[in-house]
């Protein structure tokens, strides 16, 4: 009889340690962890500081352009980063150039061997800067909206981080260094008024 209350009790004891040591989560919660698991910001720092500012990709404007009109075809294999089909692909440029004039965050500048371009200092968004440093890839990912992170992330630090630092160094009638993103398309035949997302800026 006693053997039995014993097994009874031991039973009751297992059961009650059991209990205790099993629980549950919301599957939200669990979904909501895994998510900010991922430290994006730190992630967006290594591609900027690591890969960017250190790619050997990055191509001086002049030569892009030479490149693209002697031989497109292997400019853009050679120089450019696409995900998909299409006309286009983004470009990690660099060059040297005159301040002409500031508006709106868009500078004018008299590039030295490329006639007008612009450095839009404000309005950094988009997939320019991923897509250009060739670095990160859709396969990386299990989400588009994991690999979009990674844009705005990176977006974020050169927008609210680098730029602004830069800028209050330089200003109008001023000689500058770049360095940023550029979208070309094959079927593009004029090579003026580019658009740069910017990675750098710098005073000469």
């Amino acid at each position: 009889m006693k053997k039995k209350y014993a097994y009874i009790l031991a039973f009751l004891i297992i059961a009650i340690l059991g209990y205790n040591s099993v629980y549950f989560k919301k599957l939200s919660d669990v979904k909501k962890a895994q998510k900010e698991s991922f430290d994006f910001k730190a992630y967006a720092d290594s591609i900027y500081y690591k890969g960017i500012l250190k790619s050997k990709k990055t191509i001086d404007l002049t030569t892009l352009i030479a490149s693209v009109k002697s031989d497109q075809q292997a400019a853009f294999k050679n120089y450019g980063n696409r995900l998909g089909i299409g006309n286009s692909a983004y470009f990690m440029i660099k060059s040297t150039g005159k301040i002409l004039d500031i508006k709106d965050g868009i500078y004018t500048i008299a590039d030295e061997k490329n006639g007008i371009i612009f450095i839009d200092t404000k309005y950094i968004f988009g997939n320019a800067l991923r897509d250009a440093s060739g670095l990160v890839k859709l396969t990386d990912f299990k989400t588009n909206a994991q690999f979009n992170k990674v844009s705005e992330s990176l977006n974020d630090i050169v927008r609210n981080e680098v730029v602004p630092k830069e800028i209050k160094k330089v200003k109008i009638g001023d000689s500058i260094s770049f360095s940023g993103a550029i979208k070309l398309s094959k079927k593009q035949t004029l090579f003026t008024d580019l658009l740069i997302i910017p990675s750098q800026i710098k005073l000469q």
